[in-house]
């Protein structure tokens, strides 16, 4: 699984996760807790994989190519940016929602796209993506 997604070879995973998952639905052997975990953990995995398909890069060929391939930037970012403002023991916290928004609009900028994307229509959020991460109307509306 781990090697068709870093080539990504998306379809092939899904499909093989879909026979694991299929396999563990009729199994006993271990204990029924284990293997209902591990079943719910790899439905997590397929929901996530199926949502994030077109997203998911081939680092295989990006690795042969020269390409960065480390998250570890990205990493980065996120715990400087949004990190220490997330942390409970802060007095004012970001919502799930305005950090994602955040990071966002500090991505479009690393990337320079940002102008552009202040210039395109507004898009409305997919239909898979999370609850938490949609956005909410406003409470109070103009009259």
């Amino acid at each position: 699984m781990k090697w068709r997604l870093w080539h990504g070879r998306v379809d092939h995973a899904i499909r093989d996760l879909e026979r694991l998952l299929a396999k563990l639905q009729g199994s006993r052997q271990v204990s029924e807790f284990s293997i209902a975990r591990l079943h719910s953990l790899g439905v997590q995995l397929l929901t996530y994989i199926r949502s994030n398909r077109g997203a998911i890069v081939d680092y295989g060929k990006r690795y042969r190519a020269g390409l960065r391939v480390a998250t570890t930037l990205a990493e980065s970012a996120v715990n400087s940016l949004v990190g220490k403002r997330m942390v409970k023991k802060q007095q004012m916290r970001w919502s799930l929602h305005g950090a994602n928004m955040l990071m966002q609009v500090r991505t479009a900028e690393a990337n320079s796209e940002l102008r552009d994307r202040l210039r395109a229509p507004f898009r409305q959020p997919e239909a898979n993506v999370s609850p938490i991460f949609k956005p909410k109307p406003p409470l109070l509306r103009a009259a």
